[in-house]
């Protein structure tokens, strides 16, 4: 079962205040470890009530919690197969046309600050860019800004062509993202600017300013 909105309506609906909605939005990937963690003392509790001994982290041994999995394959694989078909991959903080076997896929939102390997935040990019000068550094607002083109034209051409992919882009930017009914990737992009400054807020990671000379 894929939980898209349409599943999760056809539920009910479930009022949150306002201050707890938008704190749930800006500390979304941290928020299910201490759910977790929350549970698994709900549960002993229980447990007590019950006349039933719950030994030390029995119940953390069913609620494990699993570290996001850091996988680019898919982005790999999609740029490989615009590549056959004629489009090569450009590098979206230089402009520079890649080969495939020296190219990266770089995380926008740093993994080291935000862990999310959602299509939306999966860029192919310069390997030289990648790891040795943006590292793990979130992209300065001005230099998300210079590089909307390049990431639009990306967005387009990797996730249009297959509706599986598209449909996978959409569930995910609308997860993480404040985007409402408006399916565009304008939308999107703005969306990837709010959390950019979301993430630069809550978790204060380095900056990066961006290229300071032609990529040659």
């Amino acid at each position: 079962m894929t939980l898209t909105p349409d599943v999760l309506s056809a539920w009910g609906d479930l009022s949150v205040p306002g201050p707890l909605w938008r704190t749930l939005l800006r500390l979304g990937a941290w928020v299910e470890p201490v759910l977790v963690a929350e549970w698994a003392r709900l549960i002993r509790g229980y447990s007590i009530r019950m006349g039933r001994v719950c030994t030390p982290g029995e119940a953390e041994a069913h609620l494990v919690w699993q570290e996001p999995a850091r996988d680019t394959s898919l982005a790999r694989l999609v740029v490989a197969r615009l590549a056959e078909a004629g489009t090569p991959p450009v590098c979206v903080w230089s402009g520079a046309p890649l080969r495939l076997d020296t190219l990266d896929i770089d995380h926008a939102l740093p993994w080291s600050a935000w862990p999310c390997g959602d299509l939306w935040n999966l860029f192919p990019a310069s390997r030289r860019v990648n790891q040795h000068e943006k590292r793990d550094r979130l992209p300065s607002a001005a230099t998300l800004a210079r590089a909307r083109e390049p990431i639009l034209t990306w967005w387009r051409a990797a996730w249009d062509a297959d509706p599986a992919l598209a449909a996978r882009f959409w569930a995910e930017a609308r997860a993480a993202l404040p985007i409402e009914a408006d399916y565009s990737y304008e939308a999107a992009f703005s969306g990837l600017e709010w959390r950019r400054l979301r993430v630069s807020q809550d978790q204060q990671p380095p900056e990066w300013a961006g290229r300071t000379a032609p990529l040659l």
